[in-house]
């Protein structure tokens, strides 16, 4: 639990360097993680115990219980039945999910299908990647957390569908970005925010030019409004008033 809070600790505290997280791992996955895709947990076929799962399977066992019992498991006797349902009811009985899948990996936590990686924790399908928590399906992520469908990405926090980006929260289907939160469908950014469909931008709000010293100015007022306060995933804002953002937050 401490490891994922430091790695957690770290992406935020890249991307807004002056305020502390101030969230347990509890209270992140609640705000933060809302629409994600993590591991599903079910009770292990054999002792009981949750097992993390990619699907909700209903006859599931760890992968280091099947692979303690894979002779048991390869020596099914034959079929002596006389009918298809009798033939079917057996080889369903025989069909048996492995969860906590995790290969060439070292200190994977409630994970599942976890690729040559190490420091996962609550996450799936997690490939060549390392200091991860709460994200899926992507690749080449380093401190980041609450992403899914990314890659090749360091300090991100909710990096959706985007590659080649660091420093950035919120940031949707976008490539090759830096510092920027609650961005769509861009190239190229850097510290922008609120931004989609631009390329090769910098201190954009809006889609609108700042100066350098307003940018940051105005940054961190948006980042008390928009994230501290009451976050709200992008595609959500879209047509909101901060009036409406913040009575809905309530």
């Amino acid at each position: 639990m401490g490891d994922a809070l430091d790695i957690l600790n770290s992406a935020w505290s890249a991307i807004f360097p002056d305020t502390k997280l101030g969230l347990s791992l509890e209270d992140f996955e609640a705000e933060y993680c809302l629409d994600l895709a993590l591991p599903l947990y079910g009770e292990s076929l054999w002792g009981g115990h949750p097992v993390a799962m990619s699907k909700p399977y209903r006859h599931a066992a760890s992968q280091s219980q099947i692979e303690k019992r894979t002779d048991e498991l390869q020596q099914t006797p034959p079929f002596s039945g006389s009918s298809v349902e009798e033939l079917l009811n057996c080889a369903f009985s025989n069909l048996i999910f492995s969860g906590d899948n995790h290969y060439d990996s070292e200190n994977v936590i409630q994970s599942d299908n976890v690729f040559k990686s190490r420091e996962i924790f609550y996450s799936r399908a997690i490939h060549q990647s390392k200091k991860v928590v709460f994200s899926g399906d992507s690749i080449g992520l380093e401190n980041a957390a609450a992403c899914d469908s990314s890659g090749y990405s360091q300090f991100v926090i909710r990096a959706i569908d985007s590659i080649n980006c660091s420093r950035c929260f919120d940031i949707y289907q976008s490539g090759k970005c830096s510092g920027c939160l609650f961005v769509s469908n861009c190239y190229n950014l850097h510290d922008c925010i609120l931004c989609t469909n631009l390329r090769s931008k910098r201190y954009c709000i809006g889609n609108m030019q700042f100066t350098e010293a307003n940018y940051r100015k105005l940054r961190k007022e948006i980042e008390v409004a928009l994230v501290f306060e009451g976050f709200r995933p992008m595609y959500q804002l879209a047509g909101s008033t901060l009036k409406e953002i913040r009575d809905d937050s309530r």
